[in-house]
Order: structure tokens, then C-alpha cells, then sequence
């Protein structure tokens, strides 16, 4: 078949939505399958893949969206595809798999990330007539309502849900297709093997206990809410943070300086491989406001390492509290974190959590996610097929 993906950027150093298309793009070229990748700027690609550049003109970030959507669509028309699988917001697809959520589940879940309840009524407000927030919505409805109608893929049943809510896309037209992660690269033994070597090269003792986040949008992904836990495990105890992404680190350790513990955090930016990174750490903690399904979080269940991450997170769903880590309700519940993280802290906990994280994502594997996507991939195109007759 020939398959395109329109996704804005693609570049695996961005993101989880980046990073599956880019894995899933590898799996259909070995598979036989002609490749069409479609976006306004590139980073690394997958070798064999045909990449079709789309420029974002525009004075506004708003007009540069909607140019953006207008000429994936466009794009794609030309190419003559099988198979048009949106990553985000664009026009034109057989198949929508917003990584991203719902534009209106994204809004309401950023909206509670600010504390002062006057500033959110405000940014609600503003909100509404927002050009870009309403351009956003404009074109994700109209993905819903296109004729002939996509299929929808999910990659939680939370954001499952939004959609039935949002859109009411009905049954027969929603798949629910959880993010696969590479069961190889990402394992106990695969930590195991460079564990020494990645708590030496990052000072870490023997007894230190190690916890990690990785994120790009730490606004988003809680990490303000993750100093604030760790400065209430006290001094008396040997812990360290790590958070690796591009974002900037000073807010939060001028936060993480006010609090008493600037000295337990380490924020190294971006890192080209995130294996050594597991394999130094001891648990995994991702207090996110909003992730559809956190590939960072399924990254560390592979690892065998346990995992505190909230409810508003679709990759809880594979997890059960207190069997492979913890959940939590709401990263402002800071307490309820700095205990988990507390608890933690017992590496007999630890190891008995840690093989089942691993369990718990034992069926999220990149090729049983080829193998779900590929069905959907043929009812869009025998339906095609059918129509032709």
C-alpha cells in the first residue's frame, strides 16, 4: 500500500507523536510498503521514505496553521495514497489519530494548570476568541465531519472518550490502538547492562536514590509540581531528580532554590539516547497535567522501572496503583506525589514493582501496534476499493 502520515514536524528529538511516526514509518518500509511523509520541516527520516515538504506561510501563528492543514490536504490529494493517516490537524485524511487529544481536552486540562482561579476564568475567556484556538477547533471539527467520514484511532480509552464526547464518532468508525514501544531496546536487561556505567557518569552513590522525568514541555508535563513534591522528602534522606529536555531548566531550579533542594536536581537538556537514562534511575515520575498516552511513561514500564504519573495520563490506564508504581489524581496533589515518591525510596519496593511494570506493557509492542493500525489501514482501503465499483 502506499501510506502518507501528515504530521507538522517530524523530528523524533520532538516529542512521542514524532518518535511513533518516524518508528512507524521504519515498520511499514520493512514491511514492503511505499511511504509518504508529509510535513512543514524535517529532522531525521526513515531511509526509503518519500518526504513531501509543506511550508507554513503565514503573518499569524494562526494563518500558518491553517495554510499548514490546507497544504497536507493538497499534499496528499497529489500523491494519489491509499492511505492519509493524520498525526494532528490537517486536512484530507482517511485516518485520524491525534496523538495530541481533543483540541478542547488539551484547553481544558491547560486551563487548570493555573492556580489563581481569576487567571483562569480570564484565559478561559480569552480563549473563545483566541484566532488561533478557534482556527485549531475549526479544523479539527471539520476532520470529524469529513465526507466520505475517517476512521478514528485512539490511543487511550481517555482520549477515546473525549472524542465520543466531543465529536460523537460513532463505534463502528473509533479503534482504540494503545502506543507501542520497542519491548527490546527498552527492558530490564538493556538497563541492567549500563547501569553502572550511567549512575557513574551522572555522580550518582550506590544508596542515592535516582528519579527521572523526561518531557520537552515541562509547563505541561509537571515538573513544577515535581519540585514542590521532592522538596518535602527532606534533606535527611539521598535522592536526586533527573529531568532531561530541551525546555528551559532556571525557572524551576531558581523554584527548586527557593524550596531548599536546587543541589538534588540535574536538568542535562536534550540527550540523543534516553536508555541510559532509565537504566540510572530507580523510578520513573511523570506528574503530567495532560498526556493521551504517554510513550516516555510505556518507555519506563518496559525498563522495569515503577512509574508515579496521574490519572490524566491514557498510559495509566495499563497501569493498577500500587502493583507497578503509583497514581495520582491531580499533579496539584503534591503531597499525595512527594508520598509515592517517599515510598519509593525502599528498593524492596522497588523490586517488586519493577517486573511488573515490565508486565504491564507486555502487550504494547511496536508490532502489535503495526498490526492493529495495518487492519484499520485495509477498511479504509477496501472501502476505497468498493467505491470504485
Amino acid at each position: 500500500m502506499k501510506i502518507g502520515f501528515q504530521i507538522e514536524h517530524l523530528d523524533p528529538a520532538r516529542g512521542g507523536a514524532e518518535t511513533y511516526v518516524y518508528q512507524f514509518a521504519t515498520e511499514l518500509l520493512a514491511a514492503g510498503h511505499e511511504v509518504h511523509l508529509i510535513a512543514a520541516a524535517f529532522g531525521s527520516t526513515p531511509r526509503g521514505a518519500f518526504t513531501r515538504r509543506v511550508m507554513r506561510r503565514g503573518l499569524t501563528r494562526w494563518g500558518r496553521d491553517l495554510r499548514f492543514a490546507r497544504a497536507a490536504g493538497r499534499a496528499a490529494r497529489r500523491a494519489s495514497l491509499d492511505v492519509v493517516v493524520a498525526v494532528g490537524r490537517t486536512f484530507g485524511a482517511d485516518v485520524l489519530q491525534p496523538h495530541g487529544g481533543t483540541v478542547a481536552a488539551s484547553r481544558r486540562q491547560n486551563l487548570l494548570i493555573l492556580r489563581n482561579p481569576v487567571v483562569r476564568a480570564l484565559k478561559d475567556g480569552f480563549d473563545w476568541i483566541n484566532p488561533r484556538v478557534r482556527t485549531l477547533l475549526g479544523v479539527e471539527a471539520a476532520q470529524f465531519a469529513a465526507d466520505p467520514p475517517p476512521e478514528v484511532v485512539a490511543i487511550s480509552r481517555m482520549v477515546m472518550q473525549d472524542i465520543k464526547n466531543y465529536y460523537q464518532v460513532p463505534d463502528e468508525r473509533l479503534h482504540l490502538v494503545y502506543n507501542g514501544v520497542d519491548l527490546e531496546r527498552f527492558s530490564p536487561e538493556a538497563c541492567a547492562e549500563k547501569r553502572a556505567e550511567a549512575r557513574t557518569a551522572l555522580g550518582l552513590k550506590d544508596d542515592e536514590t535516582c528519579y527521572l522525568l523526561i518531557a520537552h514541555n515541562f509547563r505541561l508535563k509537571g515538573v513544577r509540581e515535581l519540585v514542590e513534591a521532592a522538596a518535602r522528602l527532606g534533606r535527611g534522606r539521598r535522592w536526586r531528580v533527573l529531568v532531561i529536555g530541551k525546555a528551559a531548566a532556571k525557572p524551576y531550579l531558581e523554584l527548586a532554590d527557593r524550596l531548599g533542594c536546587a543541589e538534588r536536581f540535574r536538568f542535562p537538556g536534550a540527550v540523543p539516547d534516553v536508555v541510559p537514562a532509565y537504566a540510572a534511575c530507580d523510578a520513573y515520575v511523570h506528574p503530567t497535567w495532560y498526556d493521551p498516552c504517554s510513550l516516555v511513561v510505556l518507555e519506563a514500564l518496559a525498563s522495569g522501572r515503577p512509574v508515579v504519573t496521574t490519572r490524566s495520563n491514557g498510559a495509566a490506564e495499563l497501569m493498577a496503583d500500587g502493583r507497578d508504581g503509583f497514581l495520582v489524581d491531580s499533579p496539584r496533589d503534591t503531597d499525595r506525589l512527594a508520598d509515592a515518591m517517599a515510598r519509593l525510596m525502599d528498593p524492596d519496593l522497588r523490586a517488586r514493582m519493577g517486573p511488573a511494570a515490565r508486565l504491564a506493557v507486555r502487550d504494547c509492542s511496536i508490532q502489535r501496534n503495526f498490526r492493529e493500525m495495518m487492519a484499520v489501514f485495509e477498511k479504509v482501503a477496501h472501502r476505497k476499493e468498493a467505491g470504485k465499483s
